[in-house]
């Protein structure tokens, strides 16, 4: 990779923009999403994308379609979307060595109808340290103090900051408070669902309105900072993108060390929004 090329991504942003393409709302084929993956290693912006997220059951098919592409830039490198209860699969998928594909990180699926279930999945998923696993908790699962149980373990936390519904969108005081709890207790977090764009909107034909990955990213920042409940949820309530825009040219890019990356089903989305922040070169 030219070093012009390199430069075209700013060192915040690298291996941000998770390639979630099989997942909704996009729910792109496999054969797809991995071709399309492999494809992009040409893109101006593909320092800017991280891993591919496959579910688990899709393994099988995406390795038999990298091995009729051009691997000479190495494996597919792939975050595994693993259901409650099939770690172990995981595990073994991650540590069968093949030339196509790569298990880089697991993320853990739990079952928020018991306790005593899903604290048994986090002890579980605490006991592994050959490779990151991201643990998905949802809001009850986080005011029943499941982070707590992360905490210290080296697990990770994923959080789902939309979906098909108006209630799956978590308000900016709701989000705010994940966060900071995440960032107070030490643990690395990625986001999906509902983040399309860098600053927040209102999507026109649903009504919802969308968290920014931006405001996230500044949020963030501010919650690592010690700033208070208010400036964290008004980072996330922020539609100003012109003090967005300003406030991402000068931060030092420290907020990724708690907000690793975040999903999504088409990575040049995002990679548009900041360049029409000025965010990314043109």
């Amino acid at each position: 990779m030219s070093a012009a090329r390199e430069q075209t991504v700013p060192a915040q942003f690298v291996g941000f923009f998770d390639d979630a393409a099989t997942f909704p709302p996009g729910l792109a084929p496999v054969d797809q999403a991995v071709t399309d993956h492999v494809e992009r290693r040409s893109a101006p912006f593909v320092r800017a994308v991280g891993p591919a997220v496959l579910a688990l059951a899709d393994l099988p098919r995406a390795r038999e379609v990298a091995a009729g592409l051009d691997l000479s830039g190495g494996p597919v490198e792939v975050s595994v979307v693993t259901p409650a209860g099939a770690l172990g699969e995981a595990l073994t998928a991650a540590t069968t060595l093949t030339p196509e594909l790569r298990v880089v990180a697991v993320e853990l699926k739990t079952d928020p109808s018991s306790r005593e279930v899903w604290t048994e999945q986090v002890r579980e998923a605490a006991a592994i340290r050959e490779l990151p696993i991201y643990v998905e908790l949802t809001a009850g699962q986080v005011a029943e103090g499941a982070l707590e149980l992360l905490a210290g373990t080296g697990l990770r936390l994923k959080y789902r900051t939309g979906g098909i519904e108006a209630h799956l969108f978590p308000t900016p005081e709701q989000l705010g408070d994940v966060l900071t709890a995440a960032v107070t207790a030490g643990l690395p977090f990625k986001l999906t669902a509902g983040l399309h764009e860098a600053i927040r909107y209102t999507n026109e034909t649903t009504g919802f309105t969308h968290h920014g990955f931006l405001n996230i990213a500044m949020a963030t920042q501010a919650a690592r900072a010690g700033e208070s409940r208010e400036t964290v949820s008004g980072w996330l309530a922020e539609t100003d993108s012109t003090r967005l825009a300003a406030a991402g040219a000068v931060s030092d890019g420290s907020w990724r060390e708690s907000f690793t990356s975040f999903g999504t089903c088409s990575v040049g989305e995002p990679a548009d929004a900041l360049r029409r922040l000025d965010l990314f070169p043109a």
